[in-house]
């Protein structure tokens, strides 16, 4: 089954400001889905779209939390009345959003805490912007990254697209200078301060991107003055499995001029948690916005090349 990305929902305490963060300042194109409880707002982003949904709306898997709620993979509608049951995954029985619109939710225990639904007839048409070109990827926190791969890969088919490790140590020197027998160093061994496992994984022109903590034993520390860095990641996705268990974390835009971005937002008064582009995976330039900002949804932005 060649499974792609539908929508991510995105669950906010202030759907205007995000919903106004995407139109107004990412200039993505919006269409607006009527639902019993309040209509839905799709932003379509390559080919799939982000649905921005307010906190306590009955669409959604976990009504109470911001963040990402849910993401939805594409089927066709024939293959909504199988899919669940062909891979024993526990679901509910079809759902019909709206119009068209079906899906099934699958129960998070067979996910690895991951809420994923399956979907049918969302067709909105692919579509960029002069910011953004897609989605990149799709953030999930993990308590270990095998429990991901086996369900999302050995399970659903989605192919790996490559596995890395993050780490940031500290290298301490040590220097005696004197004024008759000069100056020596001495190096003491390296100290790891941060760590990451990072698996990605295809859905369509996207990819899931499983993080988790190569090592819990140092302490978790995050500087929320400073940019963000290796270590400040490491503790974030930590924190995140500790308080809520595994799933799903960030989304991140796929964008042609990271810096000219991050600037253009801080023009626009957003809060940055890095004001200029810092290396991250796969060769990139990220940069994130603070959550705050958006009701509680973490996105960010990747400059990379393709590869």
């Amino acid at each position: 089954m060649n499974l792609r990305l539908a929508y991510v929902a995105l669950s906010t305490s202030d759907a205007d400001s995000l919903s106004a963060f995407l139109s107004d300042d990412l200039g993505l194109t919006s269409s607006s889905f009527p639902h019993p409880d309040g209509s839905l707002r799709l932003f379509a982003i390559g080919e799939c779209c982000l649905c921005v949904v307010e906190q306590g709306h009955g669409f959604l898997g976990s009504p109470d939390r911001t963040g990402l709620d849910h993401l939805a993979l594409n089927v066709s509608e024939s293959d909504l009345l199988s899919v669940a049951t062909s891979l024993a995954l526990p679901a509910t029985p079809i759902q019909t959003v709206g119009g068209d619109w079906k899906e099934v939710r699958v129960d998070r225990s067979a996910t690895c805490g991951t809420a994923v639904r399956f979907c049918c007839n969302l067709d909105l048409q692919p579509t960029t912007s002069s910011w953004v070109e897609r989605i990149d990827h799709i953030g999930i926190a993990s308590a270990d990254t095998a429990n991901e791969e086996a369900f999302f890969h050995n399970h659903l088919g989605c192919r790996i697209e490559s596995r890395q490790t993050d780490y940031e140590t500290l290298v301490a020197v040590e220097s005696f200078v004197s004024d008759r027998y000069g100056i020596v160093q001495q190096q003491r061994s390296p100290q790891q301060v941060g760590g990451l496992r990072v698996l990605f994984l295809n859905v369509g022109d996207c990819e899931l991107e499983v993080l988790s903590e190569l090592d819990s034993n140092p302490p978790r520390l995050i500087d929320r003055h400073d940019p963000g860095n290796t270590r400040q990641d490491r503790s974030a996705i930590g924190r995140f499995v500790e308080r809520r268990g595994s799933g799903l974390h960030h989304v991140a835009l796929k964008v042609p001029d990271i810096n000219g971005l991050l600037k253009h937002l801080s023009r626009r008064k957003y809060r940055l948690i890095d004001p200029v582009g810092r290396p991250g995976s796969r060769r990139a330039l990220i940069g994130f916005v603070h959550p705050a900002e958006l009701g509680g949804v973490l996105i960010h932005f990747v400059e990379r090349d393709d590869v």
